[in-house]
């Protein structure tokens, strides 16, 4: 069936890559970290991953940890602005860290030095697993032996000192394996290191890799045109890989067949065995390879691809939804139908033809006979022959041979859907009803527009209609199903499922299921065009539901029900209108959209989740979650702050479930959501377990983080007791004016912590918008901004005289992208400090306005301002706020020619800031249109600071702001 469906042509080297890679369309599979997001240099040397999911860079200006939200920078003093060269976890979870200065190890929270490395250039670390030991080698020719020990300092055996200008270190403890820069591969012998006379022998060697499966790679300089790459299955014999690679400066496996390899100009390659893959260079990814200069290469535990490179780290997911072009006619890239042969054929049938995916090509091929046609439905009777339900007919599709073709007409009638059920063909023929085959003619047996039919593990065949509901057939009769009454005269266009996981249907109302003889409505309000039920390999039910909105992804959870995810534009598809789903042989995902095919591989990896922060009355330890917590009386609310880690999954995509159960294992308080906080109040004196879990995009669960919480009871008061028996009796009279007087207390009390409350949730809600902006600001610079470098490169490529203009527009909208993305999220205060970011509004400001109306302006900041501040990051944001509305309002209404600005802080630590403007008087009281004197006055309110409005000595108005 392959063979007959799929062209044989197979074009080899990179022009299958260079052909096919649709950059632009799928550059959501890349991503990028430089400067921008705090890399301390963009040139990124060396890349790994620890067992809590923090990525390292090594970076030539220091070390840099990535949590999948923000790059850490100054971890540990001694690497602080130091060249790092290369990074490894070993089998403990034990970072070391390969720099200028020697070796480090970070392991528990703290770094290490290993002394007997000081002042030797680590450029390279072999983590050996199978001897549980590290190599480490230095520039300068000195090989060092190190052992995990946990509960020991680390330390080092120097086991070869020599002037070798070594590169690389790898092979394993038996047959340690270097390269040289000048005199080819050695191996270690006893204290001394011996040439290796390969055949052919490259000279200056890059990098020494021992893949899986004990093959020893080598990456080599090498000229233009020729390739560094070689590749040894027996020592001393290598075999050259690849063509026209040029130096090679790394190689990292994804498993036992992938080679991911960097070089030093022509970009990044990926062969499979000694075959060539694909291609990636900064010109075929849009800018998604950052640089063609590759440093380092990296993959980490979801099979993420990372590349250093001198433009910072990029980062690829192959596996994250890929959009394919069936073909270049519109009509034919609306996919109606998809479907997966029992040879492992993927068919998609559009408005205009059937196609079939040949993978040696990675493209789809037109199927002929069905040219102009539309293609509703296929099902495979298991014999070498499809059936195709078509606008035109009903067809059948047989092979014979290897390469001919024989196509058969069963029907002429519209034929919307097909099933095969108890040994007999059915199809849905739309116009009359649903029909069966027998002997060289047709019956009709159900009269309606029936658009869908399926065979329920060939017990009963289920009818889809347009306006009569659900039917069913049982091979004798069709019925109604009274379950169903509340699906009505909904457009049902598909149904699948089981009696164990429930029959699913989707509608034009959205997705209902009936399980147990109960009809359960799971997604409203959306058309749903196809639903696709299926067990995971771990048993775990799946349900896709393709929509107008999208693909939604349903899953079970024994605390919450169903729960959803979906993936729509932002995570890669090419259009919200979806219309078939399928899921293939090897669990990749095919989703069929107007705008043609999107394939993906969900996730099978588990997000890690950390605890970022436990507070009660008091900030907790982290550490404090093995032992448990406990809160003394009278403290009865904790609240827990956690985050996940993945790579293939951003932050604001995750989805948190929190539980709490008592000490009888009840549960008496859930939430799930996006809000990675929750708040536990209220709680009564007892014993409790909390459960954390984190899922990710695919509704892969992390392992829960459980700790246990201790909420003590009031302790007997038998002193204060006597004592009052005794004051009962001496004090009779004064009882009720105690009583009042405690009644009059508790209410102030309440009143004040109630407002203080309500001020911390104003302050909570200013941050969450401050960090929505963060994540607005983030994606516009990220993917928009990607885009229009993508469309400066096609600008270029334009001859027109328009071209000039293009590219300056094109720029223009950048600068606008790059100021709006300024005002959403104020890089300014934490690159340069909160008085020069005051003083960079203020002049922002005034070069808004035109040449004709031109401002003076001055600022002037108190003596170390920064060192005294004692303004929280929160504070600073709102402060900078309300600067950057004062001047906006001086600027648009004053008509002023000068602003002034007065920053300065006392020595008993009052913030005051003072603008003054030469500009229109007018009474801030008086002032009805508008909001921006009302947001001043709710911003002043969330840091509780002072303000004022007055006229100046002179001429214009004066704010003034204590805090």
């Amino acid at each position: 069936m392959t063979a007959f469906l799929i062209g044989q042509d197979q074009p080899s080297g990179e022009s299958i890559e260079e052909s096919i890679f649709q950059s632009s369309q799928n550059l959501h599979q890349w991503g990028a970290i430089n400067s921008f997001h705090g890399l301390p240099s963009e040139k990124v040397n060396a890349i790994s991953q620890s067992r809590d999911g923090f990525l390292w860079f090594g970076t030539d200006n220091g070390l840099a940890r990535f949590d999948g939200r923000r790059v850490q920078t100054n971890l540990y003093s001694d690497l602080s602005s130091v060249r790092i060269l290369d990074l490894e976890t070993d089998s403990t979870g034990t970072v070391w860290i390969g720099s200028e200065k020697g070796g480090y190890v970070y392991r528990n929270g703290v770094f290490e030095k290993i002394k007997e490395t000081a002042n030797h250039s680590i450029i390279s670390i072999f983590v050996d697993e199978d001897d549980d030991e590290i190599i480490l080698a230095s520039a300068e020719g000195s090989v060092f032996r190190c052992l995990p020990n946990q509960n020991a300092p680390p330390a080092a055996i120097r086991i070869l000192e020599s002037e070798l200008p070594i590169r690389s270190v790898s092979g394993s403890a038996s047959d340690l394996l270097i390269g040289t820069f000048n005199d080819g591969l050695q191996k270690i012998e006893g204290s001394d290191s011996k040439p290796i006379l390969t055949r052919p022998r490259p000279f200056f060697v890059n990098v020494v890799k021992r893949g899986p499966d004990g093959n020893i790679w080598l990456g080599t300089r090498s000229s233009p045109g020729n390739s560094g790459l070689f590749l040894s299955e027996k020592l001393p014999d290598l075999v050259l890989v690849g063509e026209n690679l040029g130096t090679v400066n790394t190689i990292s496996f994804n498993g036992q067949q992938q080679i991911w390899v960097g070089t030093e100009n022509r970009g990044a390659y990926l062969f499979e065995g000694t075959a060539f893959r694909k291609r990636f260079t900064f010109e075929n990814t849009s800018g998604g390879l950052r640089s063609n200069r590759v440093l380092a290469t990296f993959i980490d535990r979801e099979r993420v691809v990372w590349f250093g490179t001198d433009k910072g780290v990029s980062r690829f997911d192959s596996r994250s939804p890929r959009n394919e072009s069936i073909s270049d006619n519109v009509q034919s890239n609306f996919v109606r139908t998809l479907f997966e042969a029992s040879d492992g054929t993927q068919l998609a049938g559009t408005n205009r033809g059937l196609f079939a995916f040949n993978p040696a090509t990675s493209s789809w091929n037109a199927v002929g006979g069905f040219d102009r046609d539309i293609v509703h439905s296929i099902s495979d009777l298991g014999t070498g022959s499809l059936l195709i339900g078509t606008q035109t007919g009903f067809y059948m599709l047989e092979t014979e041979g290897v390469t001919a073709r024989k196509r058969s007409l069963l029907s002429t009638d519209t034929t919307r859907s097909i099933a095969q059920f108890k040994g007999k063909i059915y199809y849905a023929a739309f116009d009359k009803g649903m029909k069966t085959i027998e002997g060289n003619g047709e019956r009709l047996l159900f009269k309606s527009q029936i658009i869908s039919l399926y065979s329920e593990d060939n017990k009963t065949l289920w009818l889809g209609t347009v306006n009569q509901g659900v039917r069913r057939y049982d091979g004798a009769q069709i019925s109604s199903t009274p379950e169903l009454a509340g699906i009505g005269g909904d457009v049902v266009r598909s149904i699948d499922g089981n009696s164990k996981d429930g029959i699913w249907f989707a509608t034009n109302t959205g997705l209902w299921m009936l399980k147990n003889g109960k009809l359960e409505s799971l997604i409203e309000g959306v058309e749903a065009r196809a639903v696709l039920v299926r067990r995971n390999s771990d048993g775990d039910l799946r349900v896709y539901c393709a929509t107008a909105n999208g693909l939604f992804n349903i899953a079970f959870d024994d605390h919450f029900g169903w729960i959803t995810s979906r993936l729509d534009v932002e995570q890669g598809l090419s259009s919200q209108n979806v219309f078939a789903v399928l899921r293939t042989g090897d669990d990749s995902i095919l989703i069929g959209t107007n705008r043609g095919i999107v394939r993906f591989q969900p996730s099978d990896t588990p997000p890690i989740l950390v605890p970022n922060r436990i507070v009660s009355q008091r900030v907790h330890q982290l550490s404090e979650l093995r032992s448990g917590i406990n809160l003394a009386y009278p403290q009865n609310a904790l609240s827990i702050d956690v985050s996940a880690i993945s790579s293939r999954t951003y932050p604001e995509q995750f989805q948190y479930s929190f539980l709490v159960f008592n000490d009888k294992n009840e549960l008496i308080s859930k939430r799930f959501g996006n809000d990675s906080q929750f708040l536990m109040e209220n709680l009564i004196p007892d014993t409790y377990r909390v459960e954390v879990r984190a899922f990710d995009r695919n509704l892969t669960a992390s392992a829960p983080l459980t700790f246990q919480l201790n909420v003590d009871d009031a302790p007997f008061p038998l002193v204060a007791a006597i004592l009052g028996v005794l004051l009962v009796i001496a004090l009779t009279a004064l009882i009720w004016a105690i009583f009042s007087q405690q009644k009059i207390f508790r209410t102030s009390k309440e009143l004040a912590l109630a407002n203080n409350e309500l001020n911390a949730a104003r302050l909570d809600l200013a941050n969450e918008a401050e960090r929505e902006r963060h994540r607005i600001s983030r994606d516009l610079h990220d993917q928009t901004l990607a885009d229009l470098r993508h469309l400066l490169l096609m600008a270029d490529d334009v001859s027109t005289d328009k071209a000039p203009e293009f590219r300056s527009e094109i720029e223009g909208v950048s600068e606008e992208i790059r100021r709006i993305c300024e005002d959403l999220s104020p890089s300014v205060l934490e690159n340069i400090g909160f008085a020069a970011a005051l003083e960079w509004a203020l002049r922002n400001s005034v070069e808004q306005v035109s040449a004709e109306k031109k401002i003076r302006s001055s600022f002037k900041g108190g003596e170390n301002l920064e060192e005294n501040l004692d303004l929280s990051r929160a504070e600073q944001i709102q402060i900078y706020r309300i600067a950057q509305e004062v001047l906006s309002n001086i600027v648009r209404h004053s008509d002023a020619t000068a602003i002034n600005m007065l920053v300065e802080n006392s020595p008993d630590s009052v913030f005051s800031m003072r603008i003054e403007d030469n500009g229109k008087v007018f009474d801030p009281e008086q002032v009805q249109k508008g909001r921006g004197l009302s947001n001043i006055r709710a911003r002043v309110e969330l840091v509780k600071a002072e303000f004022e409005w007055r006229r100046s000595e002179k001429k214009g108005m004066v704010f003034i702001l204590r805090k």
